[in-house]
């Protein structure tokens, strides 16, 4: 995170919106000690398929992403996020190069005090892939334990949702320990927080980690359950990994309930205890398992070589899935890097077998 004297002209006027002490002639007092960080990324993906009837898809993939946090006052801070609004080409490979609208989807005020910390306004919704939603949470650290609650509503013009949350992190001896327990109440059966059909779901996720003769083991679970009991759904990923010489060696086992493994609020495959890469996503799946293997290790002084194999095992007949997966990262400097993937899928469940390239580039600040 890095303090910048000068702003774009929309971060400005935002700022000085939001800062106390702006005034009219005195923007350059209102961006005074402002944090901003983000990324940018470009990806250019194609992607072969084998039947010869089908043609080669190319897209792009952008992501920027420029969060502000402006010091109000002492206990004080604001913070605006600014995320682009589409950054995929439609699913057709038809490539899109309008230019890219932006989102403010994080606008909230925090107040730190003793160690006490609450933030009230749009802010980030918990098991979710960074949904967002308006409410207030509050979060506390005592004796290395850090404890967090939140009440939480999304509204949209056909729907309203409610959640309450609590989540709990810390240590004891080396085990590694968090838990987050949430109550989703949603006037709809689907919609951007809750999927339970009778529009009130109970979610719980918790993670144990530690180290044993030079090995990191991790336990991952999740579940998601209706209060009608009809659609419950959990999910337990088992992982392991260790350096061997020069090179890092890795292994997870995931599974998940008979009615599938979908246990995050906004059913993305975003878990703790999820395995997704390429054309699997574990969590879809009903009486279903999924096993992956990486190995990675240094390419010289500044690259890193990665190879990932995934399969799946369902109950379901021609349904398993493979993929391989190929990484090249080049770090150029210390926050911008260069890389090169590609990916192999297989799935039994179609004839047409995909294969993706991907070139990209990524800056951090």
């Amino acid at each position: 995170m890095k303090k910048f004297a000068k702003m774009s002209l929309v971060a400005a006027i935002a700022v000085a919106g939001l800062t106390s002490t702006a005034t009219a002639g005195s923007l350059e007092e209102a961006i005074k000690g402002v944090n901003i960080s983000g990324f940018v990324e470009y990806r250019s993906e194609t992607t072969v398929k084998t039947t010869a009837d089908v043609a080669e898809e190319n897209s792009h993939d952008i992501d920027v992403r420029l969060t502000a946090v402006i010091p109000v006052n002492d206990m004080v801070n604001a913070t605006i996020r600014f995320d682009e609004t589409a950054d995929e080409d439609s699913d057709d490979g038809v490539l899109d190069a309008d230019p890219i609208a932006f989102d403010m989807d994080r606008i909230y005020f925090t107040y730190l005090n003793n160690g006490l910390s609450s933030s009230f306004g749009l802010i980030g919704a918990p098991l979710t892939d960074g949904g967002s939603a308006d409410g207030v949470t509050v979060s506390k650290t005592v004796n290395g334990i850090s404890l967090t609650g939140g009440y939480l509503t999304s509204t949209s013009a056909t729907t309203a949702d409610e959640v309450v949350y609590a989540s709990i992190s810390g240590s004891a001896a080396s085990i590694a320990y968090n838990a987050t327990y949430a109550v989703v109440n949603d006037s709809e059966g689907t919609d951007t927080l809750g999927t339970a059909a009778d529009g009130a779901a109970n979610a719980l996720h918790a993670g144990l980690s530690t180290t044993v003769e030079g090995f990191n083991v991790a336990v991952n679970y999740g579940s998601l359950s209706d209060k009608a009991g009809q659609e419950d759904q959990s999910q337990v990923k088992v992982s392991a990994s260790t350096t061997v010489g020069a090179v890092n060696l890795g292994l997870a086992y995931a599974s998940n309930d008979k009615n599938g493994g979908e246990t995050m609020l906004d059913g993305s495959d975003a878990a703790a205890s999820e395995i997704s890469i390429g054309a699997i996503e574990l969590s879809q799946e009903g009486n279903a398992s999924a096993l992956l293997a990486t190995v990675s290790m240094a390419l010289g002084e500044k690259g890193t070589g990665k190879i990932r194999y995934a399969t799946t095992s369902n109950d379901a007949a021609n349904s398993d899935i493979n993929v391989l997966r190929v990484n090249y990262d080049h770090q150029m400097s210390s926050n911008f890097k260069v890389y090169a993937e590609y990916t192999a899928n297989d799935d039994d469940s179609f004839a047409t077998k995909a294969s993706d390239y991907v070139i990209g580039a990524k800056y951090t600040f």
